[in-house]
């Protein structure tokens, strides 16, 4: 419980230092609930590791391996019951990279990864804002269709019509929409590390084997995304929401997208407008 307090704190002062909530964190309320487990860690079937936790919390939902649900939605509400609450963070008690978050549901983060805060941040946004994946070249456990219909979520868009897109009023004028960026690099490279981050898992290697592989990961793409001409830019970069083709993100690189610190503008609106609705 110690351990547990003290990274409750800490991931609460790493959302609240985060854009746009730290701009409206006198806004926000938190509050930790003390929930012991029977053992410590979290199950991982795929790594032949079988522990209980008290949440019913599991990797290897949707079939993969680093993303992780709870599985009795009763013990985790009754477990939130215990204070007032909109949203819902479970923080496991884990070293390997994963957990997961869904629209107004709650999101599962491992707290003991060199990108615990990253991830911790990221799957925020998707359980507060219903913000969409940015990336694409992951390998994921969805199913998407071949067709690029205009999602819901407000940070990607199948529309790059300058006059139309949906974040129009905040694309950096002279910026050309769909915004050109070095895609194909970025692609031919990624993939690779795709291919050679599921041959790491299948062998087990690891977790700090594979924290070294993603940091020389983040260094390559920060390199990238941060070099070209709209790099600074809101326009429409194509490639989000797990497709290479026809889906659009605001910014060359977000929190959505790769392992960066910050949300992209359209990230950024989606979650103030949350905020607002929540507050006053």
């Amino acid at each position: 419980m110690p351990k547990f307090r003290k990274d409750a704190k800490r991931f609460a002062e790493v959302l609240l230092g985060t854009e746009p909530f730290a701009k409206y964190k006198d806004k926000f309320s938190i509050r930790a609930v003390e929930t012991p487990s029977p053992q410590s860690g979290v199950n991982h079937p795929h790594q032949d590791i079988h522990t209980r936790s008290a949440l019913s919390v599991t990797y290897g939902a949707f079939n993969s391996q680093r993303y992780a649900l709870g599985y009795d939605n009763k013990k985790i509400r009754d477990a939130a019951a215990a204070v007032p609450y909109e949203f819902t963070a479970i923080l496991m008690n884990d070293s390997i990279y994963g957990g997961g978050g869904i629209y107004n549901l709650y999101i599962t983060a491992a707290v003991n990864n060199a990108f615990q805060e990253y991830l911790f941040v990221h799957e925020f946004g998707h359980h507060f804002a219903d913000l969409a994946d940015e990336y694409y070249t992951s390998a994921t456990a969805y199913e998407m269709n071949t067709e690029s219909k205009e999602p819901w979520e407000l940070n990607v868009t199948a529309n790059p019509d300058p006059e139309t897109i949906k974040w129009k009023d905040i694309v950096t004028p002279g910026t050309p929409i769909p915004t050109p960026w070095d895609k194909k690099k970025y692609d031919k490279h990624s993939i690779e590390v795709q291919k050679k981050r599921v041959e790491m898992r299948k062998a087990k290697v690891p977790e700090k084997v594979m924290e070294k592989f993603f940091i020389e990961k983040r260094k390559w793409d920060t390199e990238l995304l941060s070099n070209m001409k709209y790099s600074n830019n809101v326009g429409a970069f194509e490639g989000a929401q797990y497709k290479a083709k026809g889906m659009y993100r605001s910014a060359a690189n977000c929190i959505m997208f790769t392992r960066h610190d910050q949300f992209c503008p359209a990230c950024q609106r989606a979650i103030k407008l949350i905020i607002d609705q929540y507050t006053k």
